[in-house]
Order: structure tokens, then C-alpha cells, then sequence
């Protein structure tokens, strides 16, 4: 027997008569007490139908919303202004109408979070709270984490989990948490008042964790029973057409740029000059570069954020008149606002904005590779005349998601989602998580990285993107097999390329191979191969060194960064050099596109005239290139 010694006293082993643990809580205990808390079932039953209305802001904007919800439909109608935002749930399918006046039935993801948000609302506001107790969906945390409430998770069928926090004391929500994709949505709640008898929460705050976005609705009126003025739970109507084509019901023959890799088309906002705009089909929403603003005579309002390939960067809005692109002019848009500065430098080129979803859901949009052209048609009526390979998409978030199967030089086929990204230039991108989960790092390489790479100069840049070369055996697309084709294995850890959420994205290095059909209206791609279809997948070599375009014309070309070991490196070329003439050539007589092209071209002999620290110099040249894809 064990002695031990306390304050000089001997106690020989005593063992203490401990009380009976407490019963574990039941789940049904836990959501009765809730059903108490807030009036009762009788209270809860008679909210089968409820009309609440309520003053909100979200990302800076004020607004008011009207929602009506009963035992299977839920609609929510979000007025800003003069614009109006749509959401509808009816038995299972959710549709949604933008600030624009789209209307899309939800798929995926976004399905399951809209049909997530109504079961909420009927938790705190309808009747959803009296079938919750004998529900097979709803379980209890074994733990809360912070002591001071109970857990109810719940997993619905058609929709995505979530927890709801019970503080202990009152037994009333205080939060409800899911996470439909990468962000943690924190619902809290507070302010409870009581309505003909029931408690409900007169003020709802929106958050993502680890971000400042937010949104609050502070509510007016809660309405339980039945109103014979309320409106059905129908699909929402679209909007009056937004777009008017100068003839006809198409613009066809709209020439692109497609110099560094992007579609780049010119066009012009409120009659102003014109610039370039980017398509892409990775991007939720049409954008307007945040420095050309005054300008194009546009303001800004609200603020939120965004998050790009490798970063987040400030996000706002402007109500833009027209926008016209070729033979079409889009009205009355209301559209995102960022800074794209940092693009214009890579580029070397004005730009305007860029042609995200609001765009795409408009029209078919075909590109042709081999004249340089996009045709733009009304959907209604389109019929592909050359029948090429269809492959159905499901749009997320405004972003069209493709499945895709991976095959390395050993191992399992690999499953992949990938978002397909016209406004990415690199053949895949592979997500962070995606790379690690599939030891891609060891196996679609034949050595470990020397370390990884960024474009120099670009680093704090919203699409910076941190990664390492790597070489994949196969890539399904469609009824197409791609083969032995370089990538990008993405090993950064913010931004969407450190997503879970999907698998990468398939960019321009693989759609510059087909002439491509986008058809937003019936979920489908249609791709009819081209010249580049059979040519081999070419390895990224390079010379070494960054450069990056400044000054009113991009005329300005510093050097940003120089490869250790690289052939820039060895002809004597540094970090912030400034290029002012080649061959004769001012800078002023160039473009960035003409430099890298005069860099990328193996064996060519050349004068470069620079500055450096004040002093001009000039450096001859050989320009040899060596392989980016296993360093």
C-alpha cells in the first residue's frame, strides 16, 4: 500500500467516495430544452408558414430583405438599391437570381449550401425545430469545446453539415457553423425577442473565420401564420434581357490577343476608350480594374475581399452602363471591382477588367484557336454545327467544374475535380492539398525540387502562385486522353490554390488545343481538336530571367528577378536592371511580349543596353535556355 504524506498527516491510500457521473446528455433532451427555450412545440407548429422581414449589410452595403419560408420552400428577397437578389428552395431544388437578373438552378455545392441556409432559417424561424428531436440527421458533440454550450450537429441529406451552439444557461442558439467550402460561415445570434409567443433572434451576424467580410441583418417583423398576399415559392424570374447584339442575334468574328497566353479581347466601358479585358472562366464575376475607375468615369461602393491564386486582395462594386464587346454591348451591370494593376504589368498591356461569369452565363461562347476569334450567340436555339466532344460541367460558384481522372507512371488512376480555367495560362494547376494527399511531389517527378517557384516581382500579387514542375502520364477530358503532359504542383498554403475543395484547375495550355465551346445555359463545354491537338506537350525551359512591364505605355521593362545558376545569370544580367534597348531597338520601340519572345528564342545573339544604379551599359548576349520542369 502506497503512503503518501499531506500537511504531516499520514494517509495510508484513503481513495475518495466519488459521486456518480452525471448522466450524459440525449439529443432529444437537448433539442426539447431548445424547443422550451423559444415558446414551446405548440408556438413552433403554428410558424408553418412565416414572413420575416428585416435591414441588412453585406459587404458594405445596405439593404432590406424579405423571406418567406413554410414546411418544404424557403425565398429570399435581398433589395439593394435598385437591385434585387433572389433565393428560392422548393422541395430539394434551389435556384438562385444575381444582382444582374440571372437566374441559375444551383448544382453541387452551391445547391447544398442554399438548401443548408433555408433548413437554418426554419430552425430559428419556422417550424424545422419540432421534427429536429427525432430526427436521424441530428446528433450531439461528444464535446463543445468551450464548456459553455451543447453541440447539435446536423448532417442533412441534401445539404451540407452543420453545428448549432445551445448556450447552456438558456438553452437559445447562439451560433450556427458549416463550411460548404474552404471558409468556416459563423452564423451568431442574438437579440431574441418574443413573437406571439415564440423566440425568435432580432439580429443575425454573418461571418468567415479569419476574414473581415461580414454581414449583419438586424430584423423588423416576424410574421407567423399564413398571408394571402405572400408570394409562391415558384423559380425566380430572370431579369429583362441585358445585352443587345448591333444585328442580328450574334457577334461573330471578334479578333483576340492571345500573346501571353489569354484570351484578351478590347472593349470599352461607357462609350470611354477602349482596353483590354481577359476572358475567364475562372472567375465568378466580371471585373473592372480598380485603378482605371475615374477614367472610365465609374465609382466604387461597398468592400469585402476576394481571394485570388495565391492571395486575397480588396473587393468592391460599380454599376457600369455599357460594356461593349465586338458587336455587342452589355447594359446595366453591376460588376466586381480589383485592383489588376499587377496583371497590366505582366502583360504589358491596359487592361480594362476582366469577363467572368457574368459574361459566359450570357451567351454561347466559342473560341477559334486557329483564326484568333470568339463568336458570341444567343443560347436559345444554338445547335454545335461541327457536333464536336461534349463534356458536361457543373457550375460552382460561378465556376464551370469538370471531372477528370489522373493517371502517373504508376500507382491508381487518381480522381480529380477541376475547375476549368480559361483564364489560367499553364496547362494544370494542381491544388496544395490535392498534391500532398497524392505524394505528387515524389511521383510526378524523377527527383526531388530544388525548391519552388514564383514569379519574381509578383510575390504579395492576389494570383501569385507558388509552385513546382511536375509531369503528369495521363489526363482525361471527355472522351480525350491526354498524355505525358507538365504541370504545375501547387505547394503554397494560401489562397485558392491551397483549397480542399477541388482538385486544380485545367487551363490554356491544354484549351488552346481545342476550339472551344462554352455553353453556360446547358452546363456543357464542346471541344473540336485543332493544329495543336496531336503536337507533343512542350517542356518549360527558360532563360532565367523576370521581366516585368511599367511606366504610362509599358515601355519600361525592369528586370525583377534572375535564376540562381541560370544562362541571365551568367551573361551578367541583375535584379532591377532596366531595359532600354535590344538590338538597336529603344525600349519605347517594344513591347514586354517582343522581349520575352527575343529571350525565349534558343541561340539567338543579342545587344541589351541597361541601366543600372544610375549607369547605362550594354551586355552581349547568347541566348541559351535550360528546363524549368524537374529543377
Amino acid at each position: 500500500m502506497k503512503i503518501r504524506s499531506l500537511g504531516g498527516v499520514l494517509v495510508l491510500g484513503c481513495l475518495p467516495v466519488l459521486a456518480a457521473p452525471p448522466a450524459p446528455f440525449r439529443v432529444s433532451d437537448v433539442v426539447q430544452s431548445w424547443i422550451e427555450a423559444v415558446g414551446g412545440e405548440k408556438r413552433i407548429l403554428k410558424a408553418r408558414r412565416v414572413i420575416v422581414r428585416a435591414d441588412s449589410t453585406a459587404d458594405g452595403v445596405a439593404g432590406r430583405v424579405d423571406e418567406h419560408l413554410d414546411d418544404r420552400s424557403w425565398r429570399r428577397v435581398t433589395v439593394q438599391g435598385s437591385r434585387t437578389s433572389e433565393a428560392v428552395c422548393r422541395e430539394g431544388v434551389a435556384w438562385f437570381k444575381d444582382w444582374n437578373g440571372q437566374v441559375l438552378e444551383l448544382g453541387g455545392r452551391d445547391r447544398r449550401d442554399q438548401l443548408t441556409q433555408a433548413a437554418i432559417d426554419a430552425l430559428l424561424f419556422g417550424s424545422g425545430l419540432a421534427r429536429a428531436a427525432s430526427s436521424p440527421d441530428v446528433s450531439l458533440a461528444v464535446e463543445d469545446g468551450d464548456g459553455e454550450s451543447h453541440v447539435l450537429k446536423f448532417a442533412p441529406k441534401d445539404g451540407v453539415p452543420f453545428d448549432v451552439y445551445l448556450d447552456r444557461g438558456t438553452a437559445l442558439p447562439v451560433k450556427a457553423v458549416r463550411k460548404p467550402y474552404d471558409d468556416v460561415i459563423v452564423l451568431e445570434f442574438s437579440d431574441w425577442r418574443i413573437v406571439k409567443g415564440r423566440k425568435v433572434p432580432f439580429s443575425v451576424r454573418e461571418y468567415i473565420e479569419d476574414d473581415d467580410s461580414e454581414a449583419t441583418t438586424v430584423v423588423r417583423s416576424v410574421v407567423p401564420g399564413a398571408s394571402s398576399r405572400a408570394p409562391g415559392f415558384q423559380p425566380p424570374a430572370s431579369g429583362p434581357k441585358d445585352y443587345r447584339f448591333d444585328a442580328g442575334r450574334a457577334a461573330a468574328g471578334i479578333p483576340f490577343n492571345f500573346e501571353n497566353d489569354h484570351l484578351m479581347v478590347q472593349g470599352q466601358v461607357n462609350g470611354r476608350k477602349a482596353l483590354w479585358f481577359m476572358l475567364d472562366t475562372g472567375a465568378e464575376a466580371t471585373i473592372i480594374n480598380k485603378p482605371r475607375m475615374e477614367e472610365l468615369g465609374l465609382t466604387p461602393f461597398g468592400a469585402s475581399t476576394i481571394s485570388g491564386g495565391g492571395n486575397s486582395t480588396d473587393f468592391a462594386f460599380t454599376e457600369v452602363a455599357r460594356l461593349r464587346i465586338g458587336a455587342v454591348e452589355l447594359r446595366n451591370q453591376r460588376n466586381g471591382v480589383i485592383d489588376l494593376s499587377g496583371l497590366e504589368k505582366i502583360y504589358g498591356m491596359p487592361m480594362g477588367g476582366i469577363l467572368g461569369y457574368d459574361f459566359f452565363s450570357r451567351f454561347v461562347v466559342s473560341v477559334n484557336y486557329d483564326a484568333k476569334t470568339i463568336d458570341l450567340v444567343e443560347p436559345e436555339g444554338f445547335a454545335d454545327p461541327a457536333a464536336g466532344v461534349t463534356v458536361p460541367f457543373v457550375l460552382e460558384k460561378g465556376q464551370p467544374h469538370i471531372s477528370s481522372t489522373i493517371e502517373l507512371s504508376s500507382g491508381p488512376a487518381i480522381a480529380a475535380d477541376l475547375i476549368v480555367d480559361c483564364g489560367a495560362a499553364d496547362t494544370l494547376n494542381l491544388t496544395s492539398p490535392f498534391v500532398k494527399a497524392h505524394r505528387l511531389l515524389e511521383l510526378a517527378r524523377s527527383k526531388p525540387p530544388a525548391g519552388p517557384n514564383t514569379m519574381a516581382g509578383s510575390e504579395k500579387e492576389f494570383f501569385a502562385q507558388t509552385s513546382v514542375r511536375g509531369r503528369l502520364g495521363t489526363v482525361s477530358l471527355g472522351t480525350f486522353t491526354l498524355r505525358n503532359i507538365p504541370s504545375n504542383l501547387m505547394v503554397g498554403t494560401k489562397g485558392a490554390y491551397a483549397s480542399e475543395s477541388f482538385s486544380g484547375t485545367l487551363g490554356e495550355g491544354v484549351l488552346h488545343r481545342f476550339n472551344t465551346v462554352y455553353d453556360y445555359s446547358r452546363r456543357v463545354m464542346i471541344l473540336h481538336p485543332n493544329a495543336e491537338f496531336d503536337k507533343p506537350f512542350p517542356p518549360r525551359r527558360t532563360f532565367g530571367a523576370t521581366f516585368l512591364s511599367g511606366g504610362p505605355d509599358y515601355a519600361q521593362f525592369t528586370i525583377t528577378g534572375v535564376r540562381k545558376d541560370s544562362p541571365a545569370e551568367a551573361a551578367g544580367l541583375k535584379k532591377d536592371d532596366v531595359v532600354t534597348g535590344v538590338d538597336g531597338k529603344t525600349a519605347s520601340e517594344l513591347r514586354l511580349y517582343d522581349l520575352r519572345r527575343i529571350f525565349a528564342d534558343e541561340g539567338g545573339h543579342h545587344a541589351l543596353v541597361l541601366r543600372r544604379a544610375g549607369q547605362t551599359l550594354t551586355i552581349e548576349v547568347d541566348v541559351t535556355l535550360v528546363s524549368l520542369d524537374e529543377s
